[in-house]
């Protein structure tokens, strides 16, 4: 079982120089100096007011090759400005195309049209150059979705018969589909959980932001919820202006879905931490959520291990409940 998407949104920039590394950290404090080639990281960008911005990865290929990839088009027109003589920046994003394979039978989806064995061996948050029906594609392991999967960049003439040739393998999804497996993951919607000027700490994202720490940034946390809709919402995202939490209890909605995993309404949203501790029972002043109670973060796979399986190891573990 698995789906293919097509990320469009993605941008995607490369950076080759001995002043590629110092480019990309302006675009995002944390330190990436450790990181190996054919390694992912995924990291945070923030104002100067220490607010999220948005989210994005950084992938090693050399010494000083990196490439960045984000979904918010501001982050790659600014790395193309900041090109400096040690190091040259190049946006790929109009000449490349990235689709992704996610669920369980993603492996199984690409047998017969790639090096299988070479796929199986990508570990969680890796890449490597890997031929797709004689395509030459860069394939990453990052579980978008929070499932098991790959994510394909190639070039964009070759999109349109790759596609073609996925699509009778696995079934084509849309973005609400993906959001709605990300919302069950726990994964930030940059586009909803960043609308609300929230610190990385806030947003439960420290470890991938930078050093900087200080004890009033931990005032709110984001949480997962299960509640009670007069509706089913196939993908609800606010439609006003968010505010903060100010009072005991008081939750701010962000993202939320018909989770048939959940077998009802699911969704992110922020409360006050004090609130957390105290096991304070929520509502939500929009009025949209009632019933609202607090559910593991990620919902379906508490101990995060589900994109990380090995391939052979996940329906075993599925299949026993994990």
């Amino acid at each position: 079982m698995c789906a293919l998407f097509d990320y469009a949104f993605i941008g995607r920039a490369r950076l080759d120089g001995p002043g590629a590394l110092d480019a990309i950290g302006e675009l995002t404090r944390r330190p990436l100096a450790g990181s190996l080639p054919g390694r992912i990281r995924y990291a945070l960008r923030e104002d100067s007011s220490g607010h999220v911005l948005s989210d994005l990865t950084v992938w090693r290929h050399g010494e000083t090759s990196y490439e960045v990839m984000s979904g918010r088009s501001e982050d790659i027109s600014d790395l193309v400005l900041t090109a400096r003589p040690d190091c040259d920046v190049e946006d790929l994003s109009a000449r490349t195309s990235i689709f992704a394979l996610q669920g369980p039978g993603s492996l199984q989806a690409l047998a017969g049209l790639a090096d299988v064995g070479a796929l199986s061996k990508l570990g969680y948050f890796t890449f490597a150059p890997i031929r797709i029906c004689d395509v030459d594609c860069v394939v990453g392991r990052l579980g978008f979705t929070g499932e098991p999967g790959f994510e394909i960049l190639m070039p964009r003439p070759a999109a349109t018969e790759l596609w073609e040739l996925l699509a009778r393998r696995a079934r084509p999804a849309g973005f609400a589909a993906a959001d709605i497996l990300r919302i069950e993951a726990g994964f930030v919607l940059f586009a909803n959980e960043f609308r609300l000027p929230v610190t990385a700490r806030e947003a439960c994202l420290e470890r991938f932001a930078g050093l900087r720490s200080a004890p009033e940034e931990a005032e709110i946390a984001l949480v997962c919820f299960r509640a009670t809709t007069r509706e089913k919402p196939v993908l609800w995202q606010p439609t006003a202006r968010l505010v903060r939490p100010t009072g005991s209890g008081m939750i701010t909605v962000t993202s939320a879905c018909h989770s048939l995993e959940a077998g009802g309404t699911l969704g992110l949203g922020y409360i006050l931490r004090s609130g957390l501790l105290a096991g304070a029972p929520l509502h939500d002043p929009v009025g949209a959520f009632a019933n609202i109670r607090l559910a593991p973060l990620p919902f379906f796979d508490p101990q995060k291990r589900r994109p990380r399986m090995p391939w052979t190891s996940w329906p075993r573990a599925r299949d026993a409940g994990s």
